[in-house]
């Protein structure tokens, strides 16, 4: 049945239409209309569309409503039209410029054959345009040669954008409140890495492509057209350079160590010896004037960056992370731990703090590209890309980790990013034009492990009061290697005043893994004194750990998803003040199902597919005058599933791979540091399971803007954007095992003092009431989770003149969301609940992490002309600098505060053992309930990137610049994390923790810090 619906919906969208035309993703186009003096349409009139220097030349005629189209463009400068009709004097526009993803219009006006050829000549893109759709951005070839961009990595500049922020600290983007929402493509290629959702090669590296390989790119924020799919938060669509009929060439070395280098806050006053060389060079020319060209880029990168471990936990250490205060571990001679133990342990601990461990990193990327034109109505191009990136202990990429991590969850990196694009374009007639695009995408992540980082406990991991102090869980592994083919036909059709476009996308990806998380058990204590009983001198009758895990199984298994994609896209251009833009798209995934299934839970065997994703798109733009333009949109944007979820739900069933969890208290927890030899004869209720809930679809956002554009003046130009969006049915996981609420509790909530000051009531759940008692927890995947956000987003645009061009972007914004949706670590997980009440999503709704209230991003370049006398010394001293910024001012995102729970499940109300050890027992949110969510600010941020470039012009075609960036020039740093842990619950008493909100981290991306860097470089340009 569900087979036949999803034959049947395609068909329906397949005969909706009978031909199609517009800017293909990747490429741009031109579009207008010509008319008489009078107002008349001119039909009949020839338009010719040309680009000299790529060997472009497209000749239409226009219809009878006088409209004439060119989509499926390469996005260049140098562009021109022409107009000639007889009787008419000639109408030419010079010299512009087309930006990915925009379809220039003109309103062309043909004066009487008397007069003569009218020529306007113009080098930017428009100010205001009325046909962009929804809320969108190029950042442009002159932003990207010129701006600071620290490592060189392209996709920072989305950050340029409105209504995205930071989403953690690793690099990730989050577009209107939405983690792992997005979708990278280059040159309209997919190239998410569809298992993280993340871009190609993760954010371990500092880039998969060459910033002097990419022309431009793309930024969709809200509201785009049907072609784009596969994402409910923001499209980012990188396009890559080409080469010419004249040969350009560049080389480049930028370089940098410790001299400049500012010390992070949280390195306890250590500048570690850092250094990093990053050189490359391209070439681009035509190798058949107008008819083949080429393009290459080579890229290398070479960096010493050690990363210091630190331990700074109020629980554990003192408030600066320097040592272990005797008072953190309790002496009881009767009970234990004696002094010895606690000796012993806080030794152990003692050892991993303040250590500097070393890290490295070699990689090479290149890129190449054929582009050819064998005459006016095909072109083909071909490029691929390539990246390999190798850097031992190299996972953890922080320059101080002030949790234990750099040891404790460290491994060694390699990432192997690989794609490539085949493309032709043909124009069948002058009002039809078809598309083909394969595209081939490999990336390969592995991990081998870092076993000379161990501790003398071997490779068991170990947490104490939430401190890594063991061996990382996670490696070696391979996870995953991910490939993925994909072929794409658009086709654009003109016909009287519509430009329509029909397109398909078919691809399959596969992903291969190689891991078994956690083989060698971990033990998790909740605080130093339970430690020191277990890991030294006489051992105790029963263990002292909260719990014991630990995974057995085939660490081997594939994954592969094929998706089928088609939209409809039609732009009516009703008169010359109204545009209509709608579409329909339609998504269809096919999952990978578990290849076993547990014959007590059945749901385990299936995951579902949802048939029914057809997302409406619809946006206006009215031109209330020449320069005023008033847009408004309304669209679907579905998700995918992502790889790491359905990756949960493959090895879900408990028998491919079996996952354990095992309390202190239960008959046969193991002895620290032991652990299981095999998955036979596990106690009862230790093994968890993960399944699909009946009803999984594929989470989708509801989006709308309306918009003002308004050119202010020749050069300047103002936005103002409302953006409204509604996240549905994101993931979520709770637990079905918990069984029936147990008796009401009371904790009593005491001050700093020690003064009880209030209550807290809660329903339990306990261990004795679970479902099935076979079983830990047994998570369901659902749709549970909800997003809503508002935005006022406004930005100010200033083209180059006077040797000056600027952007200001502001946006108010408010993100709220429920069900602990926690930014970028929203990865579905095999353990990780979402509520902090069984299935209340609503009870958790409250400001998002990823809300950041306000948020100015300035840039800006001036080139300026002191003298106009072209002397060597005014070309070599007084003219030839340039200076750039990017200034970004932001408020705080919150986060939210917990509870630490000390002892075992049965400590905290006599005769009552709960499930887990949370307050409530039911292993959610460990968040303070009492308290509302987001109620910690991290911290503001303002920050100021700077370059100053110094010109050398040695002769017409050779030039040379010398550069000096700053990156946080003024060394303004900022926590990226700080101290959430509230209270402790003791013996049904919550007691509060010092130093609430106080800062643990000052991370920054792609150094690991925000603390100031300074490099310097030089380029060669011919």
């Amino acid at each position: 049945m569900k087979i036949r619906i999803f034959f049947l919906s395609v068909v329906l969208v397949l005969a909706a239409t009978s031909a199609w035309a517009q800017a293909v993703a990747g490429l741009a186009g031109v579009s207008g209309s010509v008319r008489d003096e009078s107002g008349s349409a001119v039909p009949g009139a020839s338009v010719i569309v040309s680009n000299d220097s790529l060997g472009i030349r497209r000749t239409m005629d226009t219809n009878e409503s006088g409209a004439f189209s060119a989509p499926s463009l390469p996005p260049a400068t140098g562009y021109a039209v022409s107009v000639k009709k007889q009787g008419f004097a000639l109408r030419e526009v010079k010299n512009f410029q087309l930006q990915v993803g925009a379809t220039q219009s003109f309103n062309v006006t043909l004066s009487v054959a008397t007069t003569a050829t009218t020529v306007e000549v113009t080098s930017a893109a428009p100010l205001v345009s009325d046909t962009n759709v929804g809320v969108s951005q190029v950042v442009g070839q002159s932003q990207i040669d010129n701006l600071p961009i620290n490592g060189r990595r392209v996709d920072s500049f989305v950050l340029l954008t409105p209504a995205v922020v930071n989403d953690g600290t690793f690099g990730l983007v989050a577009f209107r409140g939405i983690a792992m929402g997005n979708a990278f493509l280059t040159d309209g290629n997919d190239t998410t890495n569809s298992f993280y959702n993340e871009n190609a090669g993760r954010t371990r590296i500092s880039t998969q492509i060459s910033q002097d390989a990419v022309q431009e790119f793309q930024v969709l924020s809200n509201g785009f057209s049907a072609e784009f799919g596969r994402a409910m938060g923001g499209v980012i669509n990188t396009v890559t350079r080409s080469g010419t009929n004249a040969t350009h060439g560049t080389a480049y070395w930028f370089f940098r160590n410790r001299t400049l280098n500012a010390t992070d806050r949280y390195a306890n006053g250590l500048n570690a010896p850092e250094w990093r060389h990053q050189a490359g060079a391209s070439l681009g020319g035509a190798l058949k004037k107008d008819k083949l060209f080429y393009f290459g880029n080579f890229e290398t990168v070479k960096r010493n960056f050690p990363g210091q471990n630190r331990i700074v936990n109020n629980n554990l250490t003192d408030g600066t992370g320097n040592f272990i205060p005797a008072s953190n571990c309790k002496i009881d001679p009767l009970n234990g731990p004696t002094a010895e133990q606690c000796t012993a342990a806080t030794n152990f601990i003692q050892k991993q703090m303040n250590v500097l461990v070393p890290r490295t990193v070699s990689s090479v990327m290149g890129f190449a590209k054929l582009d050819y034109r064998p005459n006016d109505k095909d072109s083909f191009s071909i490029s691929l890309n390539a990246m390999h990136w190798r850097s031992p202990y190299g996972i953890q990429t922080q320059a101080v980790l002030t949790n234990g991590n750099m040891l404790g969850n460290n491994g060694n990196s390699t990432v192997e990013t690989r794609y490539g694009k085949a493309s032709w374009t043909r124009i069948v007639t002058p009002n039809l034009v078809n598309e083909v695009r394969y595209g081939w995408f490999k990336d390969r992540l592995s991990d081998p492990g870092a076993s000379d980082l161990w501790p003398e406990t071997g490779g068991v991991y170990i947490t104490v009061a939430g401190s890594t102090v063991g061996a990382a869980q996670a490696y070696p592994r391979t996870y995953p290697s991910e490939m993925r083919h994909q072929l794409v036909d658009n086709l654009s059709w003109t016909y009287g005043s519509h430009s329509l476009k029909f397109g398909l996308d078919f691809q399959t990806t596969e992903d291969w893994m190689n891991q078994l998380y956690n083989a060698n058990g971990g033990y998790s204590y909740a605080n130093l004194t339970a430690f020191a009983k277990d890991f030294s001198g006489p051992r105790s009758a029963t263990p002292n750990y909260s719990t014991f895990t630990q995974a057995f199984g085939n660490p081997i298994h594939t994954l592969r998803t094929s998706d089928i994609n088609a939209y409809i896209q039609d732009v009516w251009r009703l008169n010359r003040k109204l545009t209509l833009s709608y579409g329909l798209r339609y998504e269809k995934a096919f999952l990978p199902q578990p290849t076993m299934t547990n014959a007590t839970w059945r749901q385990t065997g299936s995951v579902p597919s949802s048939n029914l994703n057809f997302a409406p798109r619809f946006s206006l733009a009215y031109n209330l005058t020449e320069k005023t333009v008033v847009r408004a949109g309304y669209g679907i944007f579905y998700a995918r599933m992502h790889g790491n979820m359905l990756d949960t739900l493959f090895l879900g069933n408990g028998l491919y791979q079996t996952s354990i969890s095992i309390n202190s208290n239960q008959a046969g927890a193991p002895f620290f540091p032991n652990i299981l030899s095999s998955s036979t004869g596990l106690p009862a209720g230790t093994v968890g399971l993960a399944l699909a809930a009946t009803g999984l679809h594929n989470p989708y956002s509801q989006q709308g803007n309306f918009s003002i554009e308004r050119q202010l003046g020749k050069d300047l130009g103002l936005t103002a954007n409302y953006i409204w969006s509604r996240g549905i049915g994101i993931f979520t996981q709770r637990d079905l095992n918990l069984g029936a609420p147990g008796p009401t509790v009371t904790y009593k909530i005491q001050d700093a003092a020690k003064n009880v000051v209030g209550e807290f009531r809660t329903v339990t759940y306990l261990s004795a009431n679970k479902v099935d008692k076979n079983y830990g927890k047994i998570l369901q995947v659902e749709n549970g989770g909800q997003s809503w956000y508002n935005a006022l987003a406004l930005q100010l645009q200033k083209r180059m003149s006077h040797g000056l061009t600027a952007q200001v972007s502001y946006t108010w914004s408010h993100a709220i969301d429920n069900a602990n949706q926690q930014g970028a670590s929203n990865n579905i997980s095999s353990s990780f609940v979402n509520s902090t009440y069984p299935g209340d999503y609503a009870g958790d709704k409250g400001t998002s992490s990823l809300d950041q209230r306000h948020r100015v991003v300035i840039n800006w370049l001036w080139a300026p002309t002191f003298a106009k006398n072209s002397s060597a010394f005014n070309r070599f001293l007084v003219n030839g600098w340039e200076l750039s910024s990017i200034t970004t001012m932001a408020s705080s995102q919150p986060t939210t505060g917990t509870v630490t729970f000390s002892g075992s499940t049965s400590s905290q109300f006599s005769g009552v053992v709960l499930a887990y050890t949370t307050l409530n027992g039911s292993g959610g949110w460990n968040r303070v309930p009492f308290l509302p969510t987001g109620n910690i600010d991290i911290d503001r941020v303002f920050r100021v990137d700077a370059r100053i470039v110094r010109s050398l012009p040695f002769s017409e075609r050779v030039k040379a610049n010398l550069m000096f960036e700053a990156f946080n020039a003024f060394n303004t740093q900022y926590n990226t994390a700080v101290n959430v842990a509230s209270y402790t619950a003791t013996g049904g008493v919550l007691s509060p923790i010092a130093n609430v909100g106080t800062g643990t981290q000052s991370q920054g991306f792609p150094d690991g810090t925000n603390a100031r860097r300074m490099q310097v470089a030089f380029r060669l340009n011919f």
